[in-house]
């Protein structure tokens, strides 16, 4: 007898771990290949998130965290952080989709689609037009009954049976989810070592630690012992050896109400998604540089301040007030050194996609950066004392703005503003009185390739890249330690997307005061008399020109500066060719673009100078083509797309189609379609993969490239682009679909195995 129970107990045992394993190995990859792609992060529909067990444990709500309306806020949900267990998400009003074993009374498995969809039955409601919440089997079956439209995947071809039986066999099983997972092994002595680091007693330390936590929160973080298991930095009101327990506050600096709280690095079981995956190693020349950063010049905390203070509204919302004691030259080191990375948390943010980021910027730009030595607050501590109050950020009006209140609020960001950017002109001119010299440029020491970046917006979401990439752009930004700094808590830290409407307005006007800096910052390395007359064509419109002339004036114009130009009509291309060319070093730029450069000469014997092959060379012909009329074919493109060419014999090769919308102003928040310029749209064409959200898929082969380029050059008409793609592109309903999408994400996971996540495809053409 004990010897059947022991043998009863050890298959119990190994049917339980062969249904833990079953749901990594055959449950969660169809979820990543087909779910994910639009149930991630925040913004799937219903709020399901597909990228985990828990996740999909957790359930779907009725409730839309996108509400830019609503007059309140409203509790957080963030997956994995606002609730710890499923009782508790139900409280928050999660409700299952695994309501039953039997798959006839089942919503998941109900609304999976077993109809292969034709051309006429695509919907005309987009993914996030079409979001209906739908809580128990009855109501399903009443709506799928007058309509299949909501069948899953949404308009797309359905799951194959093999796949939609495993799924069926799993929840009619009891949907077992998997083991805990634990951090590769490989990674302990690392782990152990960094939460060490971040967990130093004296206040100076402290201090640091919390900067650094407000800034990394966001990151997946690595190990070059094992760079695919990625980890996130949280606080826990446990110490890092014990179960971590999260403290989930609103905002990163909002007040951890404890005494005692550590900093660890909790392990990511959960798939990437691109439009969320920023990755960020942590090694021990990381570790050397951060320590070098912070503690290598001697400072002091002057008094001890209570926890209380520390986070008060007064101070944590406000950097400068909040870290005055950390040297400015430190902290501003600390973001140059990981540009790439802190640019890109405004566009991925903590929101899935950045509308109220995006919204107010161009659809190209360059950035670059004013050198820590000839930055103001920097140079003069007296300055940045100045200065700090003057930096008022909307965060510190919290969540709920009353709507009566925000008019007085702008005024004040307003007023605070404009001081800013006199006490900034005065502080420069004596600083400068010649004029800011190529030199006050950061270079990143000849080695940092942070250093110069490229964003490509494309609608409400963006791409950020290192070096300079697309044709010479309407704009360039730069930025200083106080814009910079800005940036990181007006979008990210301080910026709550659970907000209310009044709240969010006023982070979208703060954005806007900050991209008019960050563009004057520009054009003071320009001849004076240019500066104007290129602000004013960055800003058209009646309206618009007179809210720049009367309320946002021009006052940094007539201070000279020591850049030399051959012409002053020509003088941003030239700068450009300069910081390319002379000042900066390859290790730097990087490989430059000469698929889509046309506005300035790269030089021949440049050592970085990309080679064209062939397909590189077909596609130029329609890259950065500032071709006349209005209806011309970059006009019909979509936002982003992918173009895939296969070779017979070679690896396929993938490049995303990036379409540069041109805007008469990006000054206001709504009616952005009446301040298109669509004479001036271009495409941009990068080889890898720089859309999160494609719109559409184009396949060809290295035979009928050629072909596929003519033809593109040609569209004049809806009617021209739709026979376009008829032939080129790769409908929702194609038996094609799929494999092209698997091709994509394969190619992608194998070239950039770190930098890998899904594709979202919420905003692929219903066409």
């Amino acid at each position: 007898m004990p010897f059947l129970k022991h043998l009863f107990v050890f298959y119990i045992l190994s049917f339980h771990s062969l249904l833990a394993s079953e749901y990594r190995e055959k449950i969660q990859p169809i979820f990543d290949n087909r779910c994910i792609a639009c149930h991630s992060c925040l913004n799937g529909p219903c709020q399901l998130n597909l990228q985990n067990y828990d996740n999909f444990a957790r359930g779907a709500t009725h409730k839309n965290v996108y509400d830019g309306l609503r007059i309140d806020s409203v509790a957080p949900t963030r997956p994995g952080i606002d609730a710890k267990k499923v009782v508790d998400w139900r409280k928050l009003g999660f409700y299952d989709v695994n309501q039953s074993r039997n798959l006839e009374e089942n919503i998941f498995y109900q609304i999976l689609g077993v109809k292969k969809l034709e051309q006429k039955d695509i919907p005309f409601k987009t993914v996030e037009e079409s979001i209906y919440c739908i809580d128990t089997a009855e109501q399903l079956k009443l709506t799928l009954a007058q309509s299949s439209d909501l069948q899953m995947p949404y308009a797309l071809p359905p799951l194959t049976d093999v796949e939609r039986n495993t799924l069926g066999t799993w929840l009619a099983n009891g949907a077992s989810g998997p083991e805990k997972a634990e951090a590769p092994a490989v990674t302990q002595s690392q782990v152990k070592l960094w939460e060490n680091f971040f967990n130093q007693k004296s206040e100076k330390e402290k201090l640091v630690n919390r900067y650094m936590f407000e800034h990394l929160y966001l990151a997946h973080i690595y190990f070059p012992e094992a760079p695919t298991a990625f980890f996130r930095l949280v606080r826990s009101f446990t110490q890092c050896d014990k179960e971590i327990d999260e403290i989930a506050t609103r905002r990163a600096n909002d007040n951890p109400h404890t005494k005692d709280f550590y900093y660890c690095l909790k392990y990511l079981d959960s798939t990437n998604v691109a439009k969320t995956h920023m990755p960020f190693e942590f090694n021990p020349k990381v570790m050397e540089r951060m320590k070098k950063i912070f503690f290598e010049d001697k400072w002091e905390i002057p008094r001890t301040k209570t926890q209380a203070e520390s986070y008060s509204y007064q101070s944590s919302e406000n950097p400068f007030v909040a870290f005055h004691d950390i040297p400015v030259k430190a902290r501003y080191q600390f973001l140059l050194d990981n540009a790439h990375f802190i640019i890109s948390t405004f566009i991925k943010g903590p929101v899935c996609n950045g509308t109220n980021a995006v919204n107010s910027i161009q659809e190209q730009f360059y950035v670059m950066f004013i050198a820590p030595e000839s930055d103001n607050m920097v140079r003069s501590k007296d300055f940045a004392d100045k200065a700090q109050d003057l930096l008022v950020l909307p965060g510190v009006w919290g969540s709920d703005i009353k709507l009566k209140t925000s008019i007085e609020l702008t005024e004040a960001i307003v007023k605070h503003r404009e001081g800013y950017r006199k006490l900034r002109a005065d502080e420069t001119t004596k600083n400068f009185p010649k004029g800011y010299a190529i030199t006050d440029l950061w270079d990143g020491k000849g080695h940092n390739p942070n250093a110069l970046l490229t964003i490509f917006r494309h609608n409400d979401n963006a791409a950020v890249l290192k070096g300079f990439h697309g044709d010479l752009p309407k704009t360039l930004f730069f930025l200083d330690y106080a814009l910079f700094e800005r940036l990181v808590y007006n979008l990210v830290v301080n910026f709550d997307v659970y907000g209310n409407v009044s709240h969010q307005m006023l982070t979208r006007v703060y954005m806007d005061l900050i991209r008019m800096e960050a563009e004057e910052m520009f054009l003071s390395f320009l001849p004076p008399e240019t500066r104007i007359p290129l602000r004013k064509s960055w800003y058209k419109g009646l309206l618009t020109e007179a809210k720049m002339k009367y309320l946002f004036p021009y006052v940094d114009g007539h201070r000279p500066t020591q850049m030399k130009y051959k012409s002053a009509q020509n003088a941003k291309k030239e700068f450009v060719e300069q910081v390319l060319f002379s000042y900066m070093k390859p290790e730097v730029t990087g490989v430059l673009d000469t698929l889509n450069v046309r506005s300035y000469s790269i030089p021949d014997k440049a050592p970085n100078k990309a080679a064209l092959n062939a397909s590189d060379k077909v596609l130029r012909d329609l890259a950065s083509n500032k071709a006349v009329g209005v209806n011309r074919y970059p006009n019909f493109f979509p936002e982003n797309s992918y173009i895939v060419v296969i070779h017979e014999k070679a690896a396929p090769e993938i490049y995303t189609i990036i379409k540069n919308r041109e805007h008469e102003n990006v000054s206001w928040i709504l009616a952005e379609s009446l301040r298109l310029a669509p004479k001036e749209d271009t495409l941009t064409i990068l080889r890898g993969y720089y859309s999160y959200y494609p719109n559409q898929f184009f396949v060809v082969n290295d035979k009928t490239l050629v072909d596929f380029k003519n033809k593109a050059l040609k569209v004049k008409t809806k009617e021209d682009y739709k026979k376009f793609t008829t032939e080129f592109a790769v409908s929702r309903v194609s038996d094609q679909f799929w494999p092209t999408f698997d091709l994509i994400n394969a190619t992608m996971k194998k070239e950039e195995t770190i930098e890998f996540g899904y594709l979202d495809l919420s905003r692929y053409l219903m066409e």
